[in-house]
């Protein structure tokens, strides 16, 4: 009943106060997106509501090429819940 009520909560939110309420901060997961990327640099970073759930959301640049990867973190766990390549012709 408490993540029911903690999901609702969230739901009415402005996304701006997501932060605030995200077990796992920016940092940690900042870290866990840079170490699959080794010498990568975080190019944009957002946390969002994806699928009913809390996500940070990373672009990652990949050393040596114009290539990213895409990163999202649950806000949650702190798990990656996806890591995908994105070229540039993709954006």
């Amino acid at each position: 009943m408490r993540s029911f009520r903690l999901l609702i909560f969230l739901a009415l939110l402005p996304s701006s106060l997501y932060a605030a309420v995200a077990p796992v901060s920016y940092d940690r997961a900042e870290i866990t997106a840079l170490r699959l990327v080794p010498g990568g640099a975080i190019v944009t970073a957002e946390l969002a509501r994806e699928h009913g759930r809390l996500v940070w959301l990373f672009d990652v640049s990949v050393p040596g090429s114009r290539n990213l990867r895409e990163i999202h973190v649950d806000a949650s766990t702190g798990a990656v819940v996806s890591n995908t390549l994105e070229l540039p012709t993709d954006r």
